[in-house]
C-alpha cells in the first residue's frame, strides 16, 4: 500500500463513517478519495454499480469520505466516466453504448493498453462486473490471433527463458507453434 493510500486509509477509517449524509436535491452523493488523494463527488446510484461500494453504504452507512485506496485519481476518473455513461437513463440507444464501450475501453497504443490495465484492475477490486467483463473483451480482442511474440510485444512481457531454453521448448511442443 502506498503512503498515500495508508494516509487515506488511515484518517478516513475513524472518521469517514460518521457524519452526516450529502445530498444535491433529492439525489444522495458520495465522497469517493483515490489512493493519491483526489476526491471526487459521485451520486449514490451511480457509485452502487460497484458491489464494492454498495456493501460500504449498506453495512457501514458511509456518508462521508470513502477511501479508495487501490485505485489512483485518473483511474477512479475513468470509473466515474463508465459509471456516467451506465447510470439509469443516461443512453436510450443501447447501439451507441456498446459504440462508446468500444472505444473507451480499447487496446490500440501502450496508452491504451495501461488504460485498460488499470481500468481491469480497478473493476477486479471494486467489483464493477460490467466494466471488468468489458476490459476483459478488450484483452481477449487485442490477443485474438496473434503470435506468441506479438502478445509479448503488445503486452510488453518479456521471456522467462533464454534463447536455448526456448528454442528446446519450440522443438519439444512443435504442435503449439503451427499454424
Amino acid at each position: 500500500m502506498s503512503t498515500a493510500a495508508a494516509a487515506a486509509s488511515s484518517s478516513s477509517n475513524s472518521a469517514a463513517y460518521s457524519s452526516g449524509d450529502t445530498t444535491e436535491g433529492s439525489v444522495k452523493l458520495l465522497t469517493l478519495q483515490s489512493e493519491d488523494g483526489e476526491v471526487f463527488e459521485v451520486k449514490e446510484t451511480m457509485a452502487t454499480q460497484s458491489v464494492t461500494i454498495k456493501g460500504i453504504v449498506d453495512d457501514v452507512c458511509a456518508s462521508s469520505r470513502i477511501p479508495i485506496c487501490n485505485v489512483t485519481g485518473r483511474t477512479l476518473a475513468m470509473v466515474i466516466e463508465w459509471w456516467n455513461k451506465h447510470d439509469i437513463g443516461a443512453v436510450s440507444d443501447e447501439k451507441e453504448l456498446k459504440e462508446w464501450e468500444s472505444q473507451f475501453v480499447t487496446i490500440d497504443d501502450k496508452s491504451g493498453r495501461d488504460n485498460v490495465y488499470d481500468l481491469l484492475m480497478a473493476a477486479n477490486y471494486l467489483n464493477i462486473p460490467t466494466l471488468l467483463d468489458r476490459c476483459a473483451i478488450a484483452v481477449a480482442e487485442a490477443i485474438k490471433g496473434k503470435t506468441t511474440e506479438e502478445i509479448r510485444e503488445l503486452f510488453d512481457i518479456k521471456s522467462d527463458f533464454d534463447e536455448k531454453e526456448e528454442e528446446d521448448l519450440r522443438k519439444e511442443n512443435q504442435w503449439a507453434f503451427e499454424n
